[in-house]
């Protein structure tokens, strides 16, 4: 029986730990992920958080869900600090499209919405979607009917949600 000893030095393991890791992170951002969610889960960003810089880039979003849309306006709204019901309700529709936006409390974002032309239930719908520095941080599909609904952008796998009135 043979006995080898080696002496690693800590230096020298550190250098071979950063290698190593830096070569998965490499490995995993240039593979053929294709989407950017590699990329997304790196850098810690929701997978479906995508930079929309212009009203063009947020209308083809939209038709990546399959939905047309004319641009109606937007505004500045604050994410509160703290969740209430309604909030909490729109958290869990968010968290279920993979956005996270409990990490926007307190800051202020652009509320963007867009009739949405081809819906195929009657009554008007609007497609909202909330911007944090140029990346989309919510999105959501609400009716504008007296008791209507607030749900996904693919409302094939979200199911509907009615918010909570406090």
């Amino acid at each position: 029986m043979m006995i080898f000893t080696v002496k690693i030095r800590r230096r020298g393991l550190l250098i071979a730990l950063a290698l190593v890791v830096a070569a998965a992170a490499g490995a995993m951002l240039f593979s053929n992920y294709g989407s950017g969610e590699a990329a997304a889960a790196v850098f810690g960003r929701g997978k479906s958080e995508v930079r929309c810089t212009s009203a063009e880039e947020r209308v083809a979003y939209l038709g990546k869900f399959g939905w047309t849309a004319e641009e109606m306006g937007s505004l500045e709204v604050m994410i509160p600090a703290e969740f209430d019901g309604v909030y909490e309700t729109y958290n869990a529709i968010q968290t279920a499209q993979g956005f996270k936006l409990e990490k926007y409390k307190g800051e202020q974002v652009t509320k963007y919405s867009y009739k949405v032309t081809n819906f195929p239930e009657e009554g008007e719908v609007i497609a909202n979607l909330l911007i944090y520095k140029d990346r989309v941080i919510a999105a959501d599909l609400s009716s504008t009917e007296l008791g209507g609904f607030i749900r996904g952008l693919d409302n094939q796998e979200l199911p509907e949600q009615k918010p909570e009135r406090t």
